[in-house]
């Protein structure tokens, strides 16, 4: 474990909300001054750090941001990228973090250990404000470090729940008198500054704070327009109109949604909301009680460490987390929300309102119904993974159920209210079989199963050899170099009572041998114990056991689609690979009437080879493909025929948005993209033609 030679260090910042204005700026102003005074340099200017948080953007030359996003997230991009660059690139021979705290406030520290763990094991130096981390400091002090890191994570850790729970306080306190709890103004509706006496002060605009004693931000009605609109959606609920019915009607108006204009980021990409109502923004105004006059907290539960309970903070439950720990946005039960008077008038009986509303369930009932997302990974492994390329629509296809089979749909459709791209969908299972196919295809162009192998192989092998010969304990190398100066000194001792003719310094100098010869031979002892051989413990896979599990895998994929259990290993499998599938739909005849059927397909190796940007025409500032200037196009070819969509069944296309139809046009099937990155580093090559 040694020190990588100085050349270059890369910076990390995170904050964890908006509001820490000064916060990117003192974390970028400390590694400039400490990076001058260590004498490596970063590459990168605080207005690269302005430029990233206004494109969304984690990393730019070598600085690298995770901006308003909590410490106790360990799969934040920017970390990930940071981690994986600093260890990878071995020019960089120190990162710099202002503090432990910025890199992480986990909520399993021995996680977050190991992640420091394996940044400074790699030769990369760690560069805080008050310590520097080198990796021979980890190989002669590893217990005390262990034991000091994961003190000071501990501590980072316990402050995000102690946190939570000051915040999960703080909101009750203040729903209980109607106040506003953070976010935007529900529609109609504007964040109002308020003195002491709950006099009205001014406007606050979306994102807008003023900080002043006494005061406070209500929710008060604002445009008349839209208040009208949301008044006129509730007489259509009574008047026993559907959600899906009222969107419809809304969109035929010509009526903007609330969220008209305005730029969100969904799946990682930003793209501009269509401004279409749809049957969900219908729902979600008509369980508002603002419009009645009252305000409510606590209807939705997303915090990470501490979530509103029945009269205060509670712990986050099982039911909480995904599979992969990361917590849910989840919808709480009516006992466990707050109401009170929002302090602007009603702008439609009360009594009414509450007609309106579904009947009460009960909180085990509110928990199943969470637990059954339309995007559950195990019915619909690739959920996230389908994007609808038709006329540079980008949408991810959403998986839903279908009668007595699942598909993916258009979500563009669904979320337009039906009025922008078309009804395109396909059979969940479909499109997993063609999926395996290609990967079989591809194991295939990669030089057979055996290739594959003895590359898997050599790799596996080089890295059991390298962990093999772990490097000797401290203790252990301390007490070799105290046994080496012993010997010297004994022979030194032998020299001078060889020589000496005065008895008294003779018996002084032989005291001293003795001394000499006593201790050498305890600390040979202990030598000897540290560097006997322990009982060989088998505690992971041979190269060849690890190897063959992974050709299992290989062997096994054409087997995988077919297999109802087998969704958690493909889903596993497309994560790992960086897999997208893009499906293009035209309009064909079925009889006398049109159908949606599948066109053409293309599967890419990450979301940056897909002919069209996820979110496509509504991306923000995207450019379509084959514009003046735009440089950057994907290279295809067509693929070989068992990468091509199944057949569909004869009478299979009877509808409108079927499966996998039959092509018959000779430039029909799927396409695969040359770029092959992600797969290139598992052992496999990218399909070539």
């Amino acid at each position: 474990m040694k020190s990588r030679p100085k050349n270059r260090g890369l910076l990390y910042e995170r904050r964890s909300d908006d509001g820490q204005e000064a916060s990117m700026k003192q974390q970028f102003d400390w590694a400039k001054a400490k990076s001058e005074i260590i004498g490596v340099p970063f590459r990168g200017t605080y207005a690269d750090i302005e430029e990233m948080q206004r494109n969304k953007r984690h990393n730019l030359r070598d600085i690298y941001i995770d901006d308003a996003i909590s410490g106790g997230d360990l799969t934040r991009p920017g970390l990930r990228k940071f981690l994986d660059d600093a260890i990878k690139d071995k020019t960089v021979s120190h990162v710099y973090v202002f503090k432990r705290d910025r890199l992480g406030r986990p909520q399993n520290l021995l996680e977050m250990m190991h992640i420091e763990r394996e940044l400074i094991s790699h030769g990369v130096t760690l560069v805080t404000h008050d310590r520097i981390f080198t990796p021979e400091e980890l190989k002669h002090n590893e217990i005390p470090y262990l034991i000091g890191s994961m003190i000071e994570y501990q501590e980072h850790g316990k402050f995000s729940p102690r946190l939570g729970d000051r915040i999960v306080f703080v909101q009750l306190a203040m729903a209980a008198r109607g106040l506003s709890t953070g976010g935007r103004a529900p529609y109609g509706y504007g964040r109002a500054l308020v003195g002491p006496d709950d006099t009205f002060v001014q406007w606050l605009e979306d994102g807008e704070t003023i900080r002043r004693a006494g005061h406070h931000v209500r929710f008060l009605p604002r445009d008349e327009f839209k208040l009208d609109v949301w008044y006129m959606i509730l007489e259509w609920r009574a008047g026993g109109m559907s959600y899906k019915k009222i969107a419809l009607r809304l969109n035929d108006m010509g009526i903007p949604s609330p969220d008209a204009g305005r730029v969100r980021r969904d799946h990682g990409s930003a793209h501009r909301v269509t401004g279409k109502w749809h049957q969900n923004t219908v729902r979600d105004l008509c369980l508002n009680p603002i419009i009645a006059g009252i305000k409510e907290y606590g209807r939705r539960s997303e915090g990470r460490y501490r979530r509103v309970g029945v009269g205060g903070p509670r712990e986050l439950e099982e039911h909480d987390l995904r599979p992969n720990g990361q917590p849910k946005l989840l919808e709480n039960p009516e006992d466990v929300r707050v109401r009170a008077a929002s302090g602007g008038e009603a702008r439609f009986d009360p009594e009414r309102w509450q007609a309106l509303q579904p009947k009460k369930t009960a909180i085990d009932e509110v928990r199943r119904k969470n637990g059954q997302k339309a995007n559950n990974p195990e019915r619909y492994p690739l959920s996230t993974r389908v994007i609808d390329l038709t006329d540079g629509c980008g949408s991810v296809m959403h998986g839903n159920p279908a009668a007595d089979k699942l598909k993916y749909a258009c979500g563009r459709y669904y979320n337009s209210g039906y009025t922008e791209c078309n009804h395109n969908w396909v059979e969940a299972t479909a499109v997993t079989t063609m999926l395996i196919d290609a990967l079989v295809e591809l194991v295939n162009k990669a030089g057979g199963r055996q290739a594959i192998r003895d590359r898997l192989l050599t790799k596996a092998r080089a890295e059991a050899d390298h962990d093999a010969k772990p490097d000797e304990p401290a203790t252990l190398v301390q007490l070799r170099r105290r046994l080496a100066e012993l010997e010297d000194n004994i022979a030194t001792a032998e020299r001078r009572m060889a020589t000496e003719k005065n008895e008294a310094r003779y018996e002084a100098i032989a005291k001293t041998f003795d001394s000499l010869v006593a201790e050498k031979a305890a600390v040979a002892r202990q030598v000897a114990e540290l560097a006997a051989p322990e009982p060989v413990i088998k505690t992971s896979l041979s190269p060849e056991e690890q190897v063959d599990a992974l050709m299992a895998t290989i062997n096994d994929l054409a087997a995988l689609a077919k297999d109802e259990n087998a969704n958690q290993k493909i889903r596993d499998l497309v994560l790992r690979l960086g897999i997208f599938v893009g499906l293009e739909f035209e309009e064909r005849m079925w009889g006398k009437r049109p159908i949606r059927a599948l066109r053409r397909g293309v599967i890419a190796f990450g979301e940056d080879n897909l002919p069209v940007p996820i979110h496509g025409r509504s991306r923000a500032n995207y450019q379509a493909p084959g514009a003046a200037g735009d440089g950057d196009s994907h290279h295809t070819h067509s693929a070989p025929a068992c990468c091509r969509a199944p057949s569909a069944e004869p009478g299979s296309s009877a509808g409108e948005g079927t499966g996998f139809d039959r092509m018959d046009e000779s430039n029909s099937g799927l396409e695969q993209t040359h770029q092959g990155t992600n797969v290139g580093a598992t052992g496999l090559e990218p399909a070539t033609s």
